[in-house]
């Protein structure tokens, strides 16, 4: 297409209002449905991309796989269209008229525990379906996140999602075969997606959660560096540091969310869900102890007690019974 797009152009049944937003993938406008009268943000392909089978195949992606989840806080696509003899490639998603949570805290600077609290829940609930439907997020971050007029949360952009169900496929390679894109952003992306993008798994939309938790309470992303190779080694490498008067209860739930090894943080976002309803109701541990996820292990099946005729085990009175001093973990 060699026409530039606009207010007022009309394309593939939607007429163009105004521009909400620019990425790597596309253009995002406001526009109304032609058919039913109602405005949707409608995301158009950038012409550059046109030609890229890679992007396409992304774009295509993007759509599709958010076509496929239905959540009240996950943004909800409503149709693909595409006239490739114009090279015009657009999916039509909901409208939310809003802003996103990292504007918000930009304007007005951190938010209140009861209303940070109430947006990762929503969003820990929306990557719930989306982890049951077989979906990495990648990209969870604040700017990611709209808030309605209504103070409620949407999580939006699965441009960068993976159906970890099926190859991720894309990426740049050295003559090597070293790696060479970054898949995400650097500032809430998780250690093991920093050192590899095939290795992000549902417990790395919850280490992104954990760091958008940080933002929001905070005004900071955890960890900084002046360079991207930087910022992956310090996330993957430094203790995280938050405020001395951050409320302890929350210290404990950032250490799990965000715990350096995958196996030790809620599995997925169903799991972050549970995790908030046990802060809710107080049954988190004590301050400077180490919040784990895990399955209880199986108790190991009692002694069966010896026959009333059988003489009791006489002990060496070398090897005296003790009792194993207690491990003590360390938040990392």
């Amino acid at each position: 297409m060699t026409e530039p797009l606009g207010p007022g152009c009309e394309i593939l049944g939607y007429r163009l209002e105004r521009v909400l937003g620019r990425g790597g993938m596309g253009t995002v406008f406001l526009a109304t449905q032609l058919s039913l009268g109602r405005q949707v943000a409608l995301k158009v392909l950038h012409p550059q991309k046109v030609g890229d089978p890679q992007a396409a195949a992304a774009f295509f992606a993007e759509a599709r796989a958010a076509g496929r989840l239905t959540h009240a806080h996950l943004v909800t696509v409503h149709d693909l269209v595409m006239d490739p003899a114009r090279g015009l490639y657009c999916y039509a998603m909901e409208y939310v008229p809003g802003g996103t949570v990292e504007a918000l805290v930009t304007e007005d600077g951190p938010l209140t525990r009861i209303t940070a609290l109430g947006i990762i829940r929503e969003i820990a609930g929306a990557l719930a379906e989306a982890h049951r439907q077989g979906f990495i997020h990648r990209d969870v971050k604040p700017a990611n996140i709209l808030i309605t007029r209504t103070g409620q949360a949407k999580l939006l952009d699965l441009g960068l999602a993976a159906n970890r169900l099926g190859p991720l496929g894309g990426a740049s390679l050295t003559p090597g075969g070293r790696r060479l894109s970054v898949v995400g952003t650097p500032e809430y992306m998780a250690p093991e997606q920093g050192r590899n993008p095939d290795d992000a798994t549902p417990a790395s939309d919850v280490w992104s959660l954990g760091a958008t938790l940080v933002y929001l309470m905070t005004g900071k992303t955890p960890f900084a560096g002046s360079t991207v190779i930087d910022l992956i080694v310090r996330a993957a490498m430094d203790p995280l540091e938050l405020p001395e008067d951050f409320p302890s209860d929350l210290t404990a739930l950032l250490g799990a969310l965000m715990a350096k090894v995958p196996g030790h943080r809620p599995r997925d976002g169903q799991a972050v869900v549970d995790l908030l309803q046990r802060l809710e109701e107080g049954q988190f541990p004590k301050p400077g102890t180490t919040l784990e996820h895990r399955p209880k292990a199986a108790k190991p099946p009692s002694p069966k007690k010896p026959p009333v005729s059988a003489k009791p085990l006489a002990l060496p009175l070398a090897s005296p019974l003790r009792r194993r001093p207690p491990v003590r973990r360390r938040l990392r």
